[in-house]
């Protein structure tokens, strides 16, 4: 891993003697050699990496080397922070140059001791005969990976008979008649079975029948057409003599002929080459074959398969843990020997690890081979699987190479992952943000840091080391992957032990306090506070945002490398002065800090900022004065208006924003011309925006005003998203057609209680969702046509939501023509009391509907969807469930509201389908009536949400035999659960929120693999959970005292679960 950080010193230090900062400090001559000593390291770094595996003086070595370049790290920012601050201070100069002239020789002083320690590192590389390779080269590839076409019938293969026919019959049958070559590609990481799974399909006798010649070539790391068309002759003629063929022509004319008007069946295992170029050369090469000639290519990289593929590409999936315990076992047992019960149930535990990695469960079972105590498997299952050795080497080398083939400025991005742990989910632009403060990255002359962080990411993902979620645009990594990124991040610094070496170790560079985590190397610190945080002064990034932070210590100042502070959902009023002394701070983030009522006056500052993050701050009153001066401000995500001049819109009109901004308080802007000057129409870069206006009832109306405010707020065209809350004005202003908004994708408009007319937002093309709360409008669409051709109205709009408007009558004042709201899904109607809806089969994509009981008694099976909310209606006393019976098809329901409802004796017996079902906001209600979950054979899912009576759940739970999720919030009055709970063999995950009178669990839930418990202060004591994954605590002190890491008494009952996040208060 030294290679990687070195490189990131190395560019650091080559950017600063570019911009002269060693002159200019009198340390050139310092920073020339270092860079000439560095540079000389770096070439025998990648053979150092590999010999330090077998010995431990060349890894010593190599520890010694990172600790040395974090302090030069830091000495080089401390340079250029020293220079940075002279520029921005030249006018006065001439009143420090005594300091100056100090600085200079306290710095001299440093890097004259720190280039002595690097000369002497030096020296004593050559004791270890180290060989020079060149930086970023390519891996050669070992003997060990070279792959056949034959199987070893030694090896059981489980669980690929799905995968297999699935291939087999798309070559066989689907692409047969294709007069092109077919090219399916196989993706998967290292490990997985892709090899295996293609030497079944070569082997396959209908494939070995429908194929007049089937060639097999290990590619790996050479892609050369020559070697290729020369390894393709051999394999298909079984002679080496075209080893002996020189010409390229010749060799190419010799595979022509063997191909040519063949039916032909090429395998390319492990290929790595992302050239479009070389792949398009070997398949002119190829473009000679019958039809359905088909090439099949097995890949780490998705890249790969996009470059090479006509085919939907293969993604192979893990095996079950029963086929991956069936893998291990062939491994550790003779054929014939019997298998405890004990030790069964051990390694049911320990497949677990191989997260369907067929190679991981044979290496398990390679350690396992002759270990027949429970003792030695409960080592093997209690240990990281990267730590285990010999066999380790089976599996760490197969994701290795995966490494190896990155680029330098990747591998540190990559290992970084092992920060988090095991499962985590991490927003994209979270991840690059935490690149870019420890310095991982850098812009490229006009391409901004974030968009090189982007591309390195969805390298990443393109090369199967990272996978997206597909939802919230969210990162996670496969456990084995992360195993391997732990392995590397490991291998960084030595490990301190002491705390008092960790609070002075120049190598710490992150600190977590909810998870109580240090980097670098990656240590677990139970006794861990914000002051003796704020003593490590070579932190880049401080994680401190948990509601027990409620001030910040002035010594925050001291933290003089911090680029990033998190501090948000933290309970602090105010913040130091000293914070604004904090040159190199890029990223503020005080999201969810609802009790901040002020901004430090001096936070203009911080010339460095990037990135101030505001959301959801609503006690601050206004913005610190002249905030315009903060110049490299790339994102701000709230904006106060004030009342004096250097806290107006102005403010705004020369920062160049992107992402997404609120500016609130728009009622303190008196003068249409305040707001132009705002100069929102240039702000290309802003994505979300909203206007808030926040008037008390005494305060003067003025809607006037509000209308020419907010006419004169036009956003630039690129926006997607606009809100407006509190406008008093009668109507909307005229930027808000399709010609100014056209690439809008959401509008919410609430508060707007003089507003009775809406523009013509049915003409917005992209327009998708709508939502409108609190206002005096009769119809969503006012006219139609006005004399012109109907367009289609609404095209894109797929979520429209409906609440508190009480004079609306219709969603369009004329007859709606068939091909409105073409795409509809999600309808809400919310307390629209003079709305009716008779009619809804027209809305043919609607999958959910929000509606009151009196409308829905007006609706046919065939108006209502799959997924449906039920609005129980305040004269309502009893709702009955039975009104339900009549839409079989349910999935999804919810009743909000209901005082009480009924069910008969025949139950639910109809809703087969039914596989979520939520209780929200039955204040009365008191119980769920017997008979409710007797015949709901399919639901999934329960969730009980602000119901203000409810004590506990019926018995009859236990019947719920698919049930794998229960959430239950904000229900004051539940002071225990049913230890029926127990029973469910499916449940898998329970939340628990705010149950001020829940006293405790059941003592065990077998089943159960995620529990999450927030704000339950009486219960005492967790269950037993033997299969958890993942355990989340939050403000439930006695809960939080007896799972102490290490001393607490129920520390035992989870100590054995991976993802522990409980927030000691």
């Amino acid at each position: 891993m030294a290679e990687a950080f070195l490189k990131v010193v190395l560019d650091n230090l080559g950017s600063l003697i570019k911009e002269e900062i060693g002159l200019i400090l009198g340390v050139d001559e310092e920073m020339q050699k270092l860079s000439s000593t560095l540079t000389t390291l770096q070439a025998v770094l990648e053979d150092a990496e590999d010999k330090q595996i077998e010995s431990k003086p060349i890894r010593d070595w190599l520890q010694k080397l990172n600790v040395l370049a974090y302090e030069i790290d830091d000495i080089l920012d401390e340079c250029n922070t020293h220079v940075s601050k002279l520029k921005h201070t030249r006018n006065k100069l001439s009143r420090y140059s005594l300091q100056k002239i100090l600085y200079r020789h306290k710095i001299g002083r440093r890097m004259k001791q720190v280039t002595k320690q690097l000369d002497g590192v030096a020296t004593e590389r050559t004791k270890f005969h180290l060989r020079e390779m060149p930086v970023d080269r390519l891996r050669e590839v070992a003997a060990s990976r070279e792959t056949g076409s034959l199987l070893n019938y030694t090896d059981q293969i489980y669980g690929r008979e799905e995968d297999e026919n699935k291939i087999v019959e798309m070559l066989v049958i689907d692409v047969k008649e294709n007069k092109e070559m077919s090219v399916l590609p196989i993706i998967g990481i290292g490990g997985l079975g892709k090899t295996t799974l293609a030497q079944l399909v070569f082997n396959d006798p209908r494939v070995v029948d429908h194929f007049d010649i089937r060639i097999w070539v290990c590619v790996s790391d050479n892609f050369e057409l020559k070697t290729l068309v020369k390894a393709m002759i051999e394999a298909a003629t079984g002679s080496a003599k075209a080893a002996d063929l020189q010409q390229l022509d010749v060799v190419e004319r010799q595979l022509w002929e063997l191909l040519s008007q063949k039916r032909y069946l090429i395998v390319l295992d492990d290929v790595w080459n992302d050239q479009q170029e070389k792949w398009f050369e070997l398949k002119d090469t190829l473009s000679c074959g019958s039809t359905g000639a088909s090439i099949i290519v097995t890949t780490r990289q998705k890249k790969v398969a996009d470059i090479m593929g006509t085919l939907p590409a293969h993604c192979l999936n893990g095996l079950s843990d029963e086929n991956c315990w069936m893998l291990l076992r062939s491994r550790a047992f003779g054929p014939k020997e019997e298998v405890s019960p004990q030790l069964e149930m051990i390694g049911n535990e320990i497949v677990k690890k191989c997260v369907g990695v067929p190679l991981a469960a044979k290496a398990l079972g390679g350690i396992l081979r002759f270990k027949r105590t429970q003792e030695e498997w409960i080592y093997v299952r209690e240990s990281e699987l990267w730590k285990l050795s010999p066999e380790e080497s089976l599996i760490m080398p197969a994701l290795r190479l995966s490494y190896h083939h990155l680029a330098l400025e990747l591998r540190q991005c990559f290992a970084y992952f092992a920060a988090f742990p095991k499962d985590h989910e991490i927003e994209k632009e979270e991840l690059i943000r935490l690149w870019i403060a420890h310095s991982y990255i850098s812009s490229k002359g006009d391409i901004q840091v974030e968009d090189v962080g982007n591309q390195i990411c969805n390298e990443l993902l393109l090369r199967s080391l990272l996978q997206s979620t597909f939802r919230d645009n969210k990162i996670i990594m496969h456990d084995l992957v992360h195993d391997l990124a732990q392995s590397i991040m490991e291998n960084k610094v030595p490990g301190i032990q002491s705390e008092r070496n960790i609070l002075s170790a120049s190598t710490i560079r992150e600190v977590n306090l909810i998870d109580r985590t240090i980097l670098f190397p990656k240590t677990f610190q139970q006794n861990m506070n914000i002051s003796s945080i704020l003593e490590l002064t070579s932190l880049r990034v401080l994680y401190a945002n948990y509601k027990g932070i409620k001030d910040l210590s002035t010594s925050i100042g001291n933290l003089i490398h911090l680029r990033y502070l998190n501090l948000s959902t933290s309970t602090i009023r105010t913040l130091p002065n000293s914070l604004c002394t904090l040159w190199n701070l890029q990223i503020l983030n005080l999201n969810f800090c609802r009790s901040l009522v002020a901004l430090p006056k001096k936070l203009t500052s911080l010339h460095n900022l990037q990135h101030l993050c505001l959301s959801r701050c609503e006690s601050l009153s206004e913005m610190p004065s002249k905030i315009r001066e903060l110049t490299s401000l790339k994102t701000m995500s709230m904006f106060v208006v004030g009342i004096k001049v250097g806290n107006q819109l102005e403010e705004l009109r020369c920062l160049n924003l992107s992402g997404e901004l609120e500016i609130r308080h728009l009622e303190r802007v008196k003068d249409p011309l305040d707001a132009k000057k705002a100069n929102m129409s240039a702000k290309k870069n802003l994505k979300e925006l909203s206007f808030l206006w926040e008037r008390d009832d005494l305060s003067k109306l003025e809607e006037d005003t509000d209308e020419n405010v907010l006419e004169a707020l036009q956003p630039h065209p690129n926006l997607e998203s606009l809100r407006i809350k509190g406008f008093r004005g009668r109507y909307l202003p005229r930027w808000m057609k399709s010609s100014t908004l056209e690439n809008i994708v959401r509008i919410y408009i609430t508060d707007c209680p003089n507003c009775r007319c809406l523009p013509k937002l049915e003409e917005l093309t992209h327009l998708e969702m709508l939502r409108l709360e609190n206002m005096e409008v009769e119809y969503v669409i006012e006219e139609v046509g006005n004399g012109n051709p109907v367009k289609v109205q609404f095209p894109a709009l797929e979520e429209l939501s409906l609440s508190n408007i009480p004079n609306l009558k219709g969603l369009s004042k004329e007859q709606l023509s068939n091909e409105a709201f073409p795409k509809l899904k999600r309808l809400y109607n919310t307390h629209c009391s003079s709305l009716r809806l008779e009619q809804l089969s027209f809305l043919q994509k609607l999958e959910y509907l929000n509606c009151s009981s009196s409308t829905l008694a007006l609706l046919s099976e065939q108006d209502i969807p799959r997924d449906l909310c039920v609005e129980i209606e305040e004269s309502l006393t009893c709702f009955s469930m039975e009104t339900l019976v009549k839409y079989p098809k349910l999935r999804y329901l919810i009743i909000r509201g209901a005082k009480e409802i009924s069910v008969t004796r025949g139950g639910l017996e109809a809703l087969k389908e039914l596989t979520h079902l939520r209780f929200l906001c039955c204040d009365t209600m008191t119980r769920i009536p017997q008979g409710m979950f007797q015949h709901l054979s399919s639901l999934q899912n329960l969730d009980i949400c602000s119901c203000k009576e409810i004590v506990e759940l019926p018995e009859e739970i236990k019947n719920l035999h698919n049930l794998q999720n229960i959430y239950l919030i904000r229900l004051p009055k539940m002071a225990r659960l049913r230890k029926a709970l127990h029973h469910l063999s499916t449940l898998k995950f329970l939340f628990l929120y705010e149950l001020p009178e829940l006293k405790s669990l059941p003592d065990q839930l077998p089943s159960l693999h995620i529990l999450e418990v927030f704000r339950c202060p009486k219960v005492v004591s967790v269950p037993a959970l033997p299969n958890a994954k993942g355990l989340r605590i939050e403000e439930c002190p006695q809960l939080e005292r007896r799972c102490h890491r290490g001393t607490g008494e129920d520390w035992h009952k989870i100590s054995h679960i991976r993802r522990l996040r409980i927030c000691y208060s």
